[in-house]
């Protein structure tokens, strides 16, 4: 049936019992409580009980002549009367004939009360709402009528029940009195119990029993019949007929779902794990079919269960689509991490763990538990002390808290190149473990530019690609790589689908390499300055290896290392925050910069080692020697041979406006090359 999120809506409202309350006396507690306890007989003792309820209430409260050992107003038409017959001597003087009560509501600018049927149910009450102590207060042959001047917007008079629909009391209100002075009907006076002013309050302030029924508080089955009106006709031939608009509005409450028309996939939210996980249209329409048959029993109709065809059901699947839409709702990096335990809100400090809720739209969890108190001495000494310096190790913190958030604002790329069995590739094996293997993918640049290979990163935070070789970012595809960290809006293709799907490009992509890496440029140098980051593992590597160390670690210090990467997300806010981008130390940025200098070499040793000088010649041959001398001197490897012989003619009539040519002479022969330059420079 799939994950319930909200208590179950039945199509009728809650059956009423008829049964009355059990009596159990007057309640010794509501005896007891009030000492300050007026009792009125037919005279008040200063012989004006008129002037008296006035100051109690004040001049903007409407008192009504009722009749005597009555609730009946005196006069028809009572709810009529304004306050300013108050003023009328006459009016004034009809009121001292028998009871008195107070128009209630606007009349009375907004004087109301709970009336209390039973003595037993008002100290609950007041238990509930401790200042109503010190309001008016008063009792005619039960229970009690708790007085209250509200401040702000209030619901009209309604009859109050418990969850068993046996009268509780009642909010009284506009177009209600209520006798507050005289003879009750059964014999006994009127009295105060607490006889002072009433309390101005705001309706919401009031608490009322859990156990209690409150009409103006809508159910779920009221606001789905005032959103999309009745669930279901019988025409008069005895024709059934859904209305399909209520029962997919029922169903998207108790089984949230939501359509992302982007990716077109239906997601469904799992209580247990807050999380928004993909549903397949089969699945929906299953559910509907069993909601269907629930509707049916709720009602005694057998007939629901009938209707349940294939047509139908899938029909309300397709309609719920535009029901439910929402576009790009699974935001990544705000500041909210959801943890095996809770969501970390990171926007507090220290970070407060809150429970799970769909409105944080997250498909992506850490299967860790957040332990507050968990280190990692290991992780840190063993695996990244004897491989970084602290600034490299500070820069995977802030990455790795990147990679937490799930987003990349500063859109970079991290490589970690260099000592074979140096650890590169564990730590990133952890970092995996820790986000969540599910929420990562493998990168292959050399697929990049295939129509499906998109598809597979969505609904992921994190791409990488472990151990790969020096030509890795030499494919043709691999300029993708800006675009993937860029966010830019890619299409993507499912294989075996003609659907064409969208997604954004904020992945974290972290790459780990035993050699030196080739850029494939693109004569876009400053665009991958911008997007990279590396750390150079040139320490030797350690002569004992811990077999599965990384699976040591996540079970040993997987909390530890959780807090690592929560400490490293709320450095990389605050540097976003300053900069809006990663903080890098001059070696760092050095780092990035010979590295696509070296994939550069050629466009380089061209522009630094070969110069105009007309009336001289120089082979292709001769200059790919002097090539390969000049990437010694710098510490760089050389691009193949047949590279070599792509990019020379291009870069040579781009930089000093010459042609390749095929009969440079050269010694008894003739060969390719160039004329009017000379090898120099800084060769």
């Amino acid at each position: 049936m799939g994950p319930r999120y909200q208590t179950t809506i039945t199509m009728s409202n809650v059956i009423r019992s008829d049964h009355a309350l059990s009596k159990h006396g007057v309640s010794t507690i509501v005896q007891s409580t009030f000492s300050n306890c007026v009792l009125n007989s037919g005279q008040n003792a200063n012989g004006n009980p008129v002037s008296e309820l006035v100051s109690l209430l004040g001049n903007e409260a409407l008192l009504i002549p009722v009749r005597t050992g009555s609730k009946a107003p005196l006069l028809d038409g009572w709810t009529n009367i304004r306050v300013g017959m108050m003023q009328n001597a006459e009016y004034l003087e009809q009121l001292t004939r028998g009871n008195i009560g107070v128009s209630l509501g606007i009349a009375s600018n907004g004087l109301c009360a709970v009336d209390v049927d039973d003595d037993d149910l008002v100290e609950p009450f007041l238990a509930l709402n401790p200042a109503l102590r010190n309001t008016l207060i008063t009792k005619g042959k039960k229970g009690a009528q708790i007085w209250v001047k509200i401040r702000g917007e209030y619901p009209g008079s309604k009859k109050l029940r418990d969850e068993l629909g046996c009268d509780v009391g009642e909010w009284r209100a506009d177009g209600n009195q209520s006798v507050i002075y005289g003879v009750h009907p059964e014999g006994m006076n009127y009295r105060r119990l607490n006889n002072v002013t009433p309390l101005v309050v705001a309706f919401d302030e009031i608490q009322w029993p859990e156990d209690w029924s409150l009409p103006w508080v809508k159910t779920d089955y009221d606001k789905l019949v005032e959103e999309y009106e009745e669930p279901y006709f019988i025409g008069d031939s005895g024709a059934l007929t859904f209305n399909e608009f209520f029962f997919i509005g029922r169903f998207s409450l108790e089984h949230p779902v939501i359509w992302e028309p982007k990716e077109k996939e239906f997601y469904q939210y799992h209580v247990g794990n807050g999380l928004w996980l993909p549903v397949s249209s089969e699945v929906l329409v299953k559910d509907f079919g069993y909601d269907l048959k629930r509707a049916g029993d709720d009602v005694g109709n057998k007939r629901f269960a009938l209707k349940r065809t294939g047509t139908l059901l899938n029909s309300w699947v397709n309609t719920m689509k535009g029901m439910v839409e929402k576009a790009d709702v699974f935001k990544v990096g705000n500041r909210v991490i959801h943890l095996g335990n809770g969501m970390l809100d990171l926007r507090t400090m220290p970070p407060k763990l809150m429970t799970f809720h769909p409105d944080y739209f997250s498909r992506n969890i850490c299967p860790i538990a957040f332990d507050p108190l968990a280190q990692c001495p290991r992780f840190i000494s063993e695996l990244l002390g004897s491989a970084l310096d602290a600034a490299d190790i500070d820069l995977l913190q802030r990455w790795s808290g990147s990679v937490l958030l799930g987003g990349n604002q500063a859109q970079r790329i991290l490589l970690l190149i260099g000592t074979p069995n140096g650890g590169k590739s564990t730590v990133i094996e952890i970092i995996e473990k820790v986000i969540g293997l599910q929420n990562v993918a493998e990168i292959r640049t050399k697929h990049l530019d295939k129509q499906f290979e998109f598809f597979k990163f969505i609904g992921k935070t994190l791409l990488t690609g472990k151990d790969v070789d020096a030509e890795f970012l030499n494919e043709q595809g691999v300029g993708h790589l800006k675009a993937l960290v860029g966010n830019d809006l890619l299409d993507a293709e499912k294989k075996g689908s003609s659907s064409h799907f969208q997604l954004r490009g904020n992945y974290n992509i972290a790459i780990t390499s035993n050699s030196d890496l080739h850029v494939k440029l693109g004569g876009d140098t400053g665009a991958w300055e911008r997007r990279m980051m590396v750390l150079e593992y040139n320490r030797p590597a350690p002569t004992h290896r811990i077999s599965g160390f990384g699976d040591k670690l996540i079970a040993e210090e997987g909390a530890g290392i959780l807090n690592w990467m929560i400490e490293g997300a709320i450095k990389h806010l605050h540097e976003l925050q300053e900069t809006g981008n990663f903080h890098l130390t001059v070696e760092q940025k050095d780092r990035v910069k010979a590295l696509l200098d070296q994939s550069d070499s050629v466009r380089l040793f061209v522009r630094n080692c070969v110069n105009p000088e007309n009336g001289h010649s120089v082979t292709t041959r001769q200059l790919e020697a002097s090539y390969y001398g000049y990437c010694r001197r710098m510490n760089w490897r050389p691009i193949a041979s047949r590279d070599f012989s792509r990019s020379i003619a291009g870069l040579m009539r781009e930089i000093h406006h010459v042609s390749e040519a095929h009969d440079i002479s050269h010694g008894m022969s003739s060969q390719r090359g160039f004329r009017n330059v000379v090898i120099g420079g800084e060769v």
